[in-house]
C-alpha cells in the first residue's frame, strides 16, 4: 500500500475522531430549568397539555442536549392518563417509560436530576398502571422508585424535590395494613405517615423562599391535601392548607380546594368555586362529578345535569355508577319517582367498573332491587355536603313509620351519631355511636365499623388515648363489607398516630 495514501487516511481518521470527541463535549447531557422548562411544569399542573407540548419541543429543538423536556413529556403522559383514564392512551404511550429512563440515564452521576427523574417516572407509572387494574407491575415501579429517590437522598440530601416524592411514598406505605406489611419488608420499602407528612411540608416551608420551586410547592400542596382528606383526616392541618391552597389556581387546585371546603362543612364555598371553574371541569371531569354531588346535597334542582355531564365526557370507567346512581336519587327525591328511579338506576350495571368503594356500593344498591329509605337518603347526602343542621331536621322530623327495616333503624342511630359529632355535640355523639356498635356488631352494613372509627377520632381529639386505640382496633373485627378497605386504612392511620 502507498505510504502516502495510508498517512492520508490515518489523518482524516484522527481528524473525524477528534471532530466526535469534540461534539460529545459539546452535546454533553444535562438537565437545565430554565424559565421556559418551569412554565411548560406550570402548563402541565394546570392540565394544559397542548400549551405545554409545544413549549417542551420548542426546548428540545433549541437545547438537544437538555435532557429535561424528556421528564416533562413523561409527567404529561401521566397526567393526561390518570385525568382522562383514557386506555388507549394509557397502552400507547407505556412503552414510551424505557426510552425516557434509557435517555435520562445519560445524565451524569454528579447531577441530582438523574436519579429524581428516574424515580419520578417509575412513579408516573406505577400509578398509571395500578389506575388500570395493573397491580403486580404498578408495585415493581413503586419499588424503583422507591429505590432510585431514596439512593438521591443519599446522595443529595438537600436537594429539596426528592422529598416530595419520597415524602409521598413513606406517607403511603405508613398506612399499610399489618397483614400486608410482609409485602413492603419484601420490597425492601418502608416509611411512616408522620416521616412523609413531615417531609412535604419541609417542601413546602422552604419552597416558599425559592421562587424556582414554586410549581413543586403546588404540587405538594395537591398531594398534601389530598392525603390529609383520603387518609388521615386532620382537620387542623387541612384548615393549615386551604389558606395555603387558596393563593393558588388551576384544575388541580380547584378540586383540592372544594374538597377542602366540602371537608370543612362549607359546600355552598365548594359550589362557587367549581361553578366560576367551567374551563377546569372541561380539562378535568371528575370536577363536574363532584359539583353534581354537592348540588344534590344542597338539594338543587339543576344537581344531576352535571352528573350527566359527567357520565358524557369522561372516558374511564371510575365513578360512573355511582354517578348514575346518583342522578336516580336526584329524581328520587325531586319528584319521588319510583319508577324513573328504577329506570335510571339499572343503567349502573351498563357503565363503569367497580373498583372503587363508592362504584362497587353502586352495584350493589342496583343488584338489591330496593329502593333506598328517603328519609335516610336525604339526611345522608345532606351530611356529606356540610349541611349539618339541615340533616339533623330531616332525621328528628321524620315519623317512626318511616323506618321499617333492622338496617334502616341502625342507619339512623349512626346519622345521628355522625351529625352530632360534626355539630360539636360530644356526648350524643358518643351515645349513639356505642347504641350503633352495639345494634350492628354482626352486620354486613358499614355503619358498625364506621362508628368505631369516628369514636377512636373523637377520643383521639379529647385525649383520651386508650379509648380511641381500642376503637381503632376493633374496626377490623367487624362483619362489614361495604368500605372495608378504606374504613380499616384510615383505623391503621389512627392507629399509627397513637403508637407514634
Amino acid at each position: 500500500m502507498n505510504p502516502l495514501f495510508l498517512y492520508h487516511i490515518l489523518r482524516y481518521t484522527l481528524a473525524i475522531l477528534i471532530v466526535l470527541a469534540l461534539s460529545s463535549v459539546g452535546f454533553s447531557q444535562t438537565f437545565g430549568t430554565s424559565e421556559d422548562f418551569n412554565e411548560a411544569y406550570s402548563l402541565l399542573l394546570d392540565l394544559e397539555f397542548k400549551d405545554a407540548d409545544k413549549l417542551i419541543q420548542q426546548l428540545k429543538a433549541n437545547e438537544p442536549e437538555n435532557l429535561a423536556p424528556v421528564y416533562l413529556e413523561d409527567l404529561s403522559d401521566f397526567l393526561f392518563i390518570v385525568v382522562t383514564e383514557d386506555q388507549e392512551q394509557f397502552e400507547a404511550r407505556k412503552d414510551l417509560r424505557s426510552e425516557r429512563l434509557k435517555a435520562l440515564n445519560r445524565l451524569p452521576d454528579s447531577s441530582p436530576y438523574k436519579l429524581l427523574s428516574e424515580g419520578e417516572i417509575h412513579l408516573h407509572w406505577a400509578f398509571s398502571m395500578m389506575r388500570f387494574g395493573e397491580y403486580f407491575n404498578g408495585a415493581s415501579e413503586i419499588n424503583k422508585a422507591f429505590h432510585a429517590l431514596e439512593k438521591n437522598m443519599e446522595r443529595f440530601p438537600d436537594f429539596l424535590p426528592t422529598y416530595k416524592s419520597m415524602g409521598l411514598l413513606h406517607t403511603l406505605i405508613g398506612t399499610v395494613p399489618d397483614n400486608y406489611k410482609w409485602a413492603t419488608k419484601l420490597m425492601g420499602v418502608d416509611g411512616t405517615i408522620e416521616q412523609g407528612i413531615g417531609e412535604m411540608e419541609m417542601v413546602i416551608q422552604k419552597s416558599n423562599q425559592n421562587s424556582e420551586y414554586q410549581n413543586l410547592r403546588k404540587e405538594t400542596l395537591f398531594l398534601l391535601s389530598f392525603l390529609h382528606i383520603n387518609l388521615l383526616n386532620n382537620s387542623e392541618a387541612l384548615l393549615r392548607y386551604q389558606k395555603e391552597v387558596e393563593k393558588e389556581q388551576g384544575p388541580l387546585m380547584d378540586f383540592a380546594k372544594a374538597s377542602l371546603y366540602k371537608e370543612n362543612g362549607r359546600a355552598d364555598k365548594a359550589i362557587e368555586v367549581l361553578l366560576a371553574s367551567s374551563r377546569s371541569r372541561d380539562s378535568f371531569p371528575y370536577l363536574n362529578f363532584l359539583l353534581g354531588e354537592l348540588k344534590l346535597a344542597r338539594m338543587d334542582e339543576d344537581a344531576s345535569s352535571h352528573l350527566i355531564s359527567y357520565t358524557k365526557s369522561f372516558r374511564g370507567k371510575s365513578y360512573l355508577k355511582s354517578a348514575q346512581q346518583k342522578i336516580a336519587w336526584h329524581f328520587l327525591l325531586t319528584n319521588g319517582d319510583e319508577k324513573m328511579y328504577r329506570e335510571l338506576i339499572s343503567k349502573v350495571d351498563e357503565v363503569g367498573s367497580s373498583m372503587l368503594d363508592e362504584d362497587k356500593s353502586a352495584q350493589k344498591e342496583f343488584e338489591s332491587g330496593q329502593i333506598p329509605n328517603r328519609v335516610l337518603l336525604k339526611a345522608r347526602l345532606q351530611f356529606d355536603g356540610g349541611f349539618y343542621q339541615e340533616a339533623l331536621k330531616t332525621l328528628i322530623t321524620s315519623k317512626t313509620s318511616d323506618l321499617t327495616t333492622t338496617d334502616e333503624k341502625l342507619e339512623f342511630t349512626y346519622r345521628l351519631g355522625r351529625i352530632h359529632h360534626e355539630l360539636g355535640n360530644q356526648k350524643e355523639a358518643i351515645s349513639y355511636y356505642e347504641m350503633t356498635i352495639k345494634n350492628g356488631a354482626d352486620s354486613k352494613r358499614y355503619f358498625a365499623a364506621n362508628s368505631s372509627l369516628m369514636l377512636g377520632m373523637l377520643f383521639e381529639n379529647l385525649g383520651q388515648n386508650n379509648k380511641a386505640l381500642k376503637a381503632f382496633e376493633a374496626c377490623s373485627k367487624f362483619n362489614n363489607s361495604e368500605y372495608r378497605n378504606s374504613i380499616n386504612q384510615k383505623a391503621k392511620a389512627g392507629i399509627l398516630r397513637l403508637k407514634n
